[in-house]
């Protein structure tokens, strides 16, 4: 469908390219035009849209699951902490959308028949579990916005002042919006996207849009300049006297008032540019929160990063320790565990870290929310090296971001700070451990090497000849023959054991053998001592100790003429016992298999006892630090 008509006010034509459009601005005058049928309704101007940070505009095009789509209107939403954008989407075959666009996170819905009542506005709660076509939902924002302006096409009438009261919720996977604006409350469904999978075509051109909207003002408290380098700020903190100041607006009203007293240098200079993670990042604003453990305050520095392309993004600084952070729409998947929580997102399980409150206590630059003094937050970390998943609640939101721990001299190479960061001291929540290479190396080495020598061991066992060499059955008793010497016998074969087995008729007594073997022509001897002990008897049961039986290996008997000289003690009231002497060449031997299976696994339990210990001493800082975990269970 594409419908063009002539605005009624200043002649212009007007494009309707979608069925679904209602209402349409005229580009020249800023007219708002409903359409009956055929004919256009002048309802009077537009108000002025507020000047914002999107790359987005009218026209831009994209894909999304294959589909093109073009951008073909927009709305803009005011709230109490900073404004949200709308833009009505039209895809080739006639189906419309909206590309939602808040903080830096761009989600893409449909409108979506509701199959199931849904709760009345007055009744939902933050965080209240809703069920939306079979899938779980948690409520995580409730707003009562109020439309700024409009333009373009869109698919039912707005204008300055409309109130929209919209209550946001999120799964493991998508995204969904009820609008309660009208007497129905309308669904929108969708997911989270990243505008670099979108594949879009005519963003705005952010050299030009920068040097067009830079703002200069003095501060209304103490009269210190400031300036506004971003589009879409809305309040700019004073590192002067501590005022923050809404920039949103030409009046310039302070917002909040933190204490001039307290002031910080950022390690980051406000201002610094550099390219990090593929995108080239300004640093616009700076501050630092505080919770307090035990009684101990702790703080952390926070920077706010804009690019053009990516919107805003933070990073983290406390004690030398950095992470990149990024805002998600998705809510993680609860994980049922009887010891800490756990919950699973993207395919990757975290678990529980920690519970603070925290408060801002110094602001300085600018921000994309109108920042008002000692704001607090409930935040849960939720851990899987090097990642970390952090969820704030306050009285009106619940909002996840995922963090990824960076080392510093990536911070330093991106945006090249005048003095030298911080070495990081002590352990980060989510900071890799340095061992956990070596202990995937090393544990692997060692799984190989010991199969071999498995293998290896298992060819001795099954190659052995288990030749018999000699066998005597000898007497002894306790005032008869104490020592006898055996016939010379023949060791055939090459150099291999010689395993020497006496199974004797010991009956609750013992007997100590001195034996030796002997070689006939060389007069080696292989000295050895066996002592043997078996007892038995009925204690409340029948019970035994010691055997009867023994046996011992020589190892590397070389082949030749040998004879067994055997010296027996007993005990004098011993009855005779009888011994059966038998040698055997080439017996499988486990001895040297277990010998050697052991000096294999010094060095990886090494490895592991040093990545325990960091485990054990990176959750010393968290709130199971009582329960001794060392265990990085977070991970895959």
């Amino acid at each position: 469908m594409n419908y063009v008509a002539h605005c009624p006010s200043c002649g212009a034509q007007v494009q309707f390219r979608s069925a679904a459009s209602v209402l349409a601005v005229c580009e020249y005058c800023q007219s708002t035009l409903i359409r009956h049928d055929l004919e256009l309704e002048n309802i009077g101007k537009m108000a002025t849209l507020l000047e914002d940070a999107s790359p987005l505009q009218l026209g831009v095009e994209g894909r999304y699951h294959g589909g093109h789509f073009a951008i073909i209107g927009r709305i803009q939403l005011q709230y109490a902490q900073g404004l949200w954008n709308e833009w009505f989407v039209l895809f080739d075959n006639q189906r419309t959308g909206w590309l939602s666009e808040a903080s830096g996170s761009f989600v893409f819905t449909f409108p979506t028949a509701i199959t199931r009542p849904v709760p009345a506005y007055a009744e939902i709660r933050l965080g209240q579990h809703v069920t939306l076509l079979n899938q779980d939902f948690s409520v995580t924002n409730i707003e009562t916005a109020h439309c700024i302006a409009g333009e373009g096409e869109l698919p039912f009438k707005v204008g300055a002042g409309y109130p929209a009261p919209v209550v946001d919720l999120a799964s493991a996977t998508h995204f969904a919006s009820l609008d309660y604006s009208d007497d129905q409350p309308q669904l929108y469904l969708g997911e989270e996207v990243e505008l670099s999978a979108l594949a879009l075509t005519g963003l705005k051109d952010a050299a030009e849009t920068a040097a067009l909207h830079i703002k200069n003002f003095n501060c209304p408290s103490c009269g210190a300049p400031l300036r506004v380098h971003v589009q879409g700020t809305l309040s700019v903190a004073c590192g002067g006297c501590g005022a923050v100041v809404d920039s949103s607006s030409d009046n310039y009203k302070i917002l909040a008032k933190y204490h001039a007293q307290v002031s910080y240098t950022p390690r980051l200079s406000l201002g610094s540019r550099g390219k990090f993670r593929g995108a080239q990042y300004q640093i616009v604003g700076y501050l630092r929160r505080r919770v307090t453990v035990d009684g101990l305050p702790y703080e952390w520095s926070e920077y706010l990063l804009y690019s053009d392309r990516h919107s805003f993004r933070w990073l983290s600084e406390e004690r030398g320790h950095w992470n990149f952070i990024s805002p998600t729409t998705r809510t993680p998947k609860v994980i049922p565990s009887a010891a800490k929580a756990k919950v699973s997102f993207l395919g990757r399980n975290y678990v529980h870290f920690q519970h603070n409150t925290a408060v801002i206590t110094y602001v300085i630059g600018e921000f994309y929310w109108r920042i008002q003094a000692n704001e607090t937050a409930e935040v849960d970390d939720y851990i899987s090296p090097p990642l970390m998943l952090s969820r704030e609640r306050t009285a009106s939101e619940v909002t996840w971001s995922i963090a990824e721990y960076v080392q510093p001299e990536e911070i330093a190479a991106a945006f090249k700070p005048a003095q030298p960061l911080l070495e990081p001291d002590g352990i980060a929540p989510n900071q890799p451990s340095p061992h956990e290479d070596n202990k995937h190396r090393y544990g692997n080495a060692f799984a190989l090497l010991a199969l071999l020598l498995l293998l290896l061991q298992m060819g001795f066992v099954i190659w052995a000849q288990r030749a018999p060499v000699y066998h005597q059955t000898l007497s002894w008793d306790a005032y008869g023959v104490r020592s006898t010497t055996t016939e010379p016998f023949e060791v055939k074969g090459h150099t291999a054991n010689l395993q020497v087995r006496n199974q004797t008729s010991l009956s609750n007594n013992w007997l100590y053998l001195d034996m030796a073997l002997v070689n006939v022509d060389t007069g080696q001897r292989y000295a050895f001592g066996r002592e043997l002990s078996y007892y038995y008897g009925w204690d409340d049961g029948s019970w035994s100790e010691g055997s009867a039986t023994d046996s011992v290996l020589l190892s590397a008997v070389p082949p030749g003429k040998y004879f067994m000289q055997v010296d027996a003690e007993l005990d004098a009231s011993s009855p005779p016992v009888t011994d059966q002497l038998d040698l055997v060449r080439d017996v499988p031997n486990w001895s040297n298999f277990w010998l050697t299976l052991a000096a294999l696994s010094i060095l990886p339990l090494v490895v592991w006892w040093r990545g325990s210990r960091f485990e054990t001493r990176r959750w010393e800082d968290s709130d199971y630090a009582d329960a001794g975990d060392s265990s990085n269970d977070g991970e895959d």
